[in-house]
């Protein structure tokens, strides 16, 4: 039989909804538009404020869903030293993902699908034997790497799109 741990299957659940609430929603719309551009978003007559709380909100609660998942892995949580550094695994996850850091760009598949890269690359990091003083400096040029190509990739289609226009 084929058994999906517990927290996989949290995870699973949640990131349809994301989905869902993202891409059928107006409000999951707003947001998109939100995080591209502020003052237009404002000008065509959204309430930015209350999407800004709504995007904290939406945020705080994904953060204590993973806080309880990441007690659920480890029985224990020290508050010291649980969750040092997972930032870098955010911003890291979400440039991977294919969310521009410019904002109304991105999918949930592709955050799922680079969070499962990332922790490919530590486990690499892990059984390669390289030092774990380095896991951050390996995860800092991955994340450059996905900037480069996320700026090659935009541009090549840019040309494209102008040369068919033309």
């Amino acid at each position: 039989s084929f058994n999906l741990p517990t927290p996989a299957l949290f995870i699973l659940v949640l990131s349809i909804a994301a989905a869902v609430f993202l891409r059928r929603t107006i409000w999951g719309r707003y947001l998109f538009a939100l995080g591209k551009n502020e003052e237009g978003t404002r000008d065509s007559g959204i309430n930015t404020d209350r999407m800004k709380i709504l995007a904290y909100v939406l945020c705080s609660l994904f953060a204590g869903i993973a806080g309880i998942l990441f007690a659920f892995e480890l029985d224990s949580v020290q508050p010291a030293q649980t969750g040092a550094f997972y930032e870098l695994s955010g911003v890291a996850v979400a440039v991977l993902g294919g969310f521009s850091l410019r904002g109304e760009e991105g999918s949930v598949l592709g955050v799922v699908i680079a969070a499962a890269v990332i922790r490919l690359i530590y486990n690499s990091i892990n059984m390669v034997g390289i030092s774990t003083h380095l896991e951050f400096g390996i995860l800092g040029l991955v994340i450059l790497l996905g900037v480069i190509g996320d700026e090659f990739l935009k541009k090549a289609v840019a040309r494209k799109q102008a040369a068919q226009k033309s």
